[in-house]
């Protein structure tokens, strides 16, 4: 996939916002590890995609108007068999949408330490700003986020890992294992380049990211473009 050309078409559809499909297969390309993922549009395909994966799998509707899926039930989650499957694809073509339907199956990712959120948003003065924290659902509660305008360095990734309240959680709190933080670090590295050489990348949302103690995973992901004819 040519990421420029992906970005450039979007605009040229007055399209900015990415699904999570095509936000996920974006990540991927720079080398960032997101789970199996494949679209589907009917029942049987769904299935057959399904067991293909291998279960358990997550069923996710993707729809243009559809942001927030967990708050609309748009996403069920470990999936062991066909007829949930067939279950769970009824039960998403049923949630209301004006834009066209289809499904991402998508392998289930194993438990992890935590959940990280890792993103950007562009700040009207400095540009773009890298975001990192404790994610999931507990992200705006927490409010546990560090930030660095890019482009960063190892040293600003890893002293932006360490800033957070929650990084005891990283450091093995209570026995639990330590997370890979060079993964952590890598992967923000991945960001500050992806937005440095993409100006047209107004916000990313990397939430949750499963962080394990060898490696992490990007589980949900969000890329909003700038509107065609903002200043980049």
């Amino acid at each position: 996939m040519n990421i420029s050309e992906l970005l450039k078409n979007k605009l040229e559809s007055n399209q900015t916002v990415l699904t999570e499909f095509e936000s996920k297969n974006l990540l991927k390309e720079i080398g960032i590890p997101i789970p199996e993922q494949e679209l589907a549009i009917t029942k049987e395909k769904t299935i057959a995609v399904a067991k293909k994966i291998g279960f358990p799998v997550v069923l996710k509707l993707m729809a243009e108007d559809v942001v927030h899926k967990s708050d609309t039930g748009a996403v069920k989650l470990n999936i062991n068999n066909e007829v949930e499957i067939a279950n769970a694809y009824d039960e998403l073509m049923k949630i209301p949408s004006q834009s066209e339907k289809s499904i991402s199956i998508q392998k289930m990712a194993d438990e992890p330490i935590t959940e990280l959120i890792i993103g950007m948003t562009t700040d009207a003065q400095f540009g773009p700003a890298l975001m990192f924290g404790i994610g999931g659902i507990l992200v705006e509660l927490l409010e546990d986020i560090s930030f660095r305008i890019a482009p960063i360095t190892e040293y600003d990734a890893r002293e932006q890992i360490h800033e957070i309240k929650g990084f005891p959680i990283l450091d093995g709190y209570r026995g639990k294992p330590k997370a890979d933080i060079d993964a952590i670090v890598n992967t923000l590295l991945k960001i500050s380049d992806l937005v440095i050489k993409h100006e047209e990348i107004n916000e990313m949302d990397l939430n949750p990211v499963f962080i394990y103690e060898n490696g992490l995973i990007c589980v949900d992901a969000r890329i909003i473009l700038k509107k065609p004819g903002a200043s980049l």
